[in-house]
């Protein structure tokens, strides 16, 4: 028996530990591209971000039992509220580095919906506030993509394990009047222009065993609540 990552709508618990399945299991030379199906609304925030802030950034929003989790990967909070989210994990040989695999990915993923008529920029510089405790859609930083008017509409974080990637975005505006499987063509072809071959869109080497354990992982105390 092994894991369905395409056709089942997961909580956000079981969407990290899947994702980070996919990152510790994969084969080396693996390229695998995951769009989510969500079971419903849900948050996401930064490896190294404080869990007071998110607490506090929920309240303000006024979603205070918003379902949330703490990503492997870094960044900002992510709402998950009717965006495309989606993951990458890929080899990562040991001379590029993270800010190289943003600005290539996001260049790539703008060529590719620019075919379909969608015209979207790089943000050129870096960001004007930096730091850990933010809201990742709240500014735009280095290589994410924009929208002519200046807004921010992809983000993504990263994460190395064992000279591998995983990279997590989130498209959170509506690329009208593109309709959502456009998009998510114009994503894989983008990523296997990235990785230079098809990416696979299985996991047949996760059993249920590895995965039930991340997820016990992501729910407990002691990930969700971590400083470092």
């Amino acid at each position: 028996m092994t894991v369905d990552t395409i056709s089942i709508s997961l909580d956000v618990f079981s969407q990290m530990a899947l994702d980070e399945a996919l990152l510790v299991f994969s084969p080396n030379e693996s390229l695998t591209l995951r769009f989510y199906s969500w079971a419903g609304p849900a948050a996401t925030f930064g490896r190294h971000q404080s869990f007071r802030f998110i607490e506090q950034e929920l309240e303000k929003a006024g979603k205070p039992r918003l379902s949330r989790a703490r990503r492997i990967t870094g960044g900002g909070l992510v709402f998950h509220e009717g965006d495309l989210t989606f993951s990458l994990t890929f080899p990562w040989v040991d001379f590029i580095s993270p800010a190289e695999i943003y600005q290539r990915l996001h260049h790539l993923i703008a060529h590719e919906i620019a075919k379909e008529g969608v015209f979207l920029d790089l943000k050129p510089e870096p960001p004007a506030t930096p730091g850990l405790n933010k809201i990742c859609f709240s500014m735009p930083e280095k290589s994410d993509l924009m929208t002519p008017s200046g807004k921010k509409i992809l983000g993504g974080a990263l994460c190395r394990k064992n000279r591998r990637g995983l990279y997590q975005g989130s498209l959170q505006a509506p690329l009208t009047p593109l309709p959502l499987p456009q998009i998510e063509q114009a994503i894989y072809r983008a990523t296997a222009l990235f990785g230079d071959r098809e990416p696979e869109q299985k996991a047949d080497f996760i059993s249920p065993q590895e995965l039930h354990s991340l997820v016990e992982k992501y729910h407990s105390d002691e990930w969700q609540l971590r400083i470092s």
